[in-house]
């Protein structure tokens, strides 16, 4: 993907999911294709999520966060976001904490191409849009974006390498 030179800063966090994304397929299609299927559902030990949880907690983030986005920028100033205590989050993890790989797989694309959709609606200007968190107060759309969106999923990312590490010493 290149930058657009109209909205570099959209394409630039644009370029940035996309690079978690197609890693976390790479992640996907070779080492966690490769473990023994009962290791994606082991927790790697310090009350840190499975390798499922992760994965199902990624797929259910990126329309979510993407919808989010959306409102925010049809009606700036509004409450955005949620808490990590959110039921619904919490639920949508728990129903797909025990999903298969290929489950999990199929459930990626759509979830990314919500994200991918928003994001190609945006302009830079809707950056300084500014909405409500709860815990966080009032942010501009960049500040959620890095912390809610791309940060978040390359913190997934080391998460789940990190897990896989703890789970395959040695490996």
């Amino acid at each position: 993907m290149t930058i657009s030179p109209s909205n570099p800063r959209i394409a630039a966090i644009q370029q940035d999911v996309q690079q978690s994304y197609d890693a976390l397929n790479r992640l996907i299609d070779g080492p966690l294709a490769q473990i023994p299927s009962e290791k994606l559902y082991e927790s790697p030990g310090n009350d840190e999520w499975t390798i499922m949880e992760n994965l199902a907690h990624i797929v259910e983030f990126m329309p979510y966060w993407g919808d989010q986005i959306a409102k925010l920028v049809a009606h700036p100033g509004q409450n955005f976001g949620r808490v990590q205590q959110d039921e619904r989050r919490l639920k949508e993890i728990r129903d797909h904490a025990h999903d298969s790989l290929t489950q999990i797989k199929v459930l990626l694309p759509p979830s990314y191409a919500r994200l991918q959709a928003v994001l190609a609606s945006l302009r830079d200007s809707d950056l300084e849009l500014a909405g409500v968190h709860s815990r966080y107060g009032e942010k501009p759309l960049a500040w959620f974006m890095e912390d809610f969106v791309t940060g978040h999923l390359r913190a997934h990312l080391t998460q789940m390498r990190a897990a896989l590490d703890a789970l395959l010493p040695g490996k």
